[in-house]
């Protein structure tokens, strides 16, 4: 049987404080990221506008505040801050100093 608090423990885990790079997603888009900027988590994201008909899913966002400020792809910005989607964030290591 597995240590399901083991399999926890080693997964990176995201939360206020935890810093991160904005992956590219698999289809470009205007609304992209230019680059994979970085940042740190400051709190969690809006939720988004759901139609009451539909279920409310699974769509985590977090507020990233980037290390310096960012640029969508369409030249739009600059942004120090945005909300952005779990599925593009990845955690990163912790920046000594």
């Amino acid at each position: 049987m597995k240590n399901r608090k083991t399999a926890v423990d080693a997964a990176p885990g995201f939360g206020v404080g935890v810093q991160v790079y904005v992956r590219e997603p698999q289809t470009e888009s205007g609304e992209d990221w230019v680059g994979e900027p970085t940042g740190v988590i400051i709190a969690p994201g809006a939720a988004s506008l759901r139609s009451v008909n539909l279920p409310a899913g699974d769509v985590t966002s977090w507020l990233v505040a980037f290390s310096e400020p960012q640029h969508r792809r369409d030249g739009r910005g600059p942004y120090e801050q945005a909300t952005i989607a779990q599925a593009l964030l990845v955690t990163a290591d912790p920046i000594d100093g």
